[in-house]
């Protein structure tokens, strides 16, 4: 009886969102809505890495992620609602050459929000999510960065909203505020364009139980390593765009492959006053998702 009742209390959770009042829930599109729960993984095949400064060794890297979360309603009213959830990230970073050591980086990001339907077009939130990061091999300490802020929407009309705020990030010591500015539109119910950073995205419906996306994320971990006379900052990051289809497999339950180019990758190591890169050539990325989109 235990499954059957937390799938019966998320189908009344998903009926209370669809009956208040806040105004997303009343879209005319057919594009499915976001992913509220996933597992997905990113493939990087081997790619080179070069140091900018052409002082350390060239190092080649084969990179997979594997991601599962899970955002969801846990509590909703005809104004108000609270999000609860979290993803858990599994780095790995397997060296195929070059002077350098196998990397496994653990990351939990629990997530936070509460949202407040302000008339019929305002909607506010504030959220919080801090980012807690472990390299394994080594038994590094735990690091922590994360992101808070601010984000309101307004709905000019059923195909056409903007979303503006101001967001909060923490990377390991260092602290940065920045405005936020974004939109997203539905030309027709088949299509939406979502303008959103750092996701942006476009979504078209050819058939029913199909979709096609056309996406921008970021990809990479962060993580602090210690030593007896030294701490380093480190981040092995990416720009993905990515092109790929869905398919419903059942209910609301969908099926996500995809294929794309990895941009902008490289590792960053901070010690002090110091920096030091290492950069690639664009490479491929390949990705395979199990999505929940109610």
């Amino acid at each position: 009886m235990g499954p059957l009742t937390a799938f019966a209390g998320m189908d009344n959770t998903l009926k209370a969102f669809q009956q208040s009042e806040f105004s997303f829930a009343r879209t005319v599109s057919e594009v499915p809505f976001y992913p509220v729960g996933w597992a997905q993984d990113n493939f990087y095949p081997r790619t080179e890495f070069k140091d900018e400064r052409g002082v350390q060794p060239t190092g080649a890297v084969v990179e997979n992620t594997l991601n599962v979360g899970m955002v969801l309603p846990a509590y909703v009213a005809k104004r108000d609602m609270l999000l609860l959830g979290a993803d858990l990230a599994w780095d790995n970073l397997d060296v195929q050459s070059g002077p350098y050591q196998d990397q496994t980086i653990l990351r939990l990001t629990p997530v936070a929000a509460w949202l407040h339907q302000f008339g019929e077009r305002e909607t506010v939130g504030v959220f919080a999510a801090p980012i807690f990061s472990k390299e394994l091999r080594n038994d590094q300490p735990w690091g922590t960065s994360g992101f808070g802020g601010v984000i309101a929407m307004h709905q000019f009309s059923d195909t056409w909203q903007m979303l503006y705020g101001g967001v909060y990030e923490y990377s390991f010591g260092r602290h940065t505020g920045y405005p936020y500015l974004g939109a997203l539109w539905l030309p027709t119910p088949k299509c939406s364009l979502a303008l959103v950073f750092p996701w942006p995205a476009f979504s078209y419906v050819p058939r029913d139980r199909w979709l096609l996306q056309v996406g921008l994320a970021p990809g990479g971990s962060s993580w602090v390593r210690r030593g007896n006379d030294y701490e380093t900052t480190e981040t092995f990051g990416s720009w993905n765009l990515d092109a790929g289809a869905g398919y419903r497999l059942h209910g609301k339950v969908w099926l996500f492959a995809g294929a794309g180019i990895a941009g902008f990758r490289g590792l960053k190591i901070e010690s002090g006053g110091g920096q030091s890169r290492f950069e690639s050539k664009p490479g491929a990325v390949f990705t395979l998702a199990l999505q929940f989109r109610p």
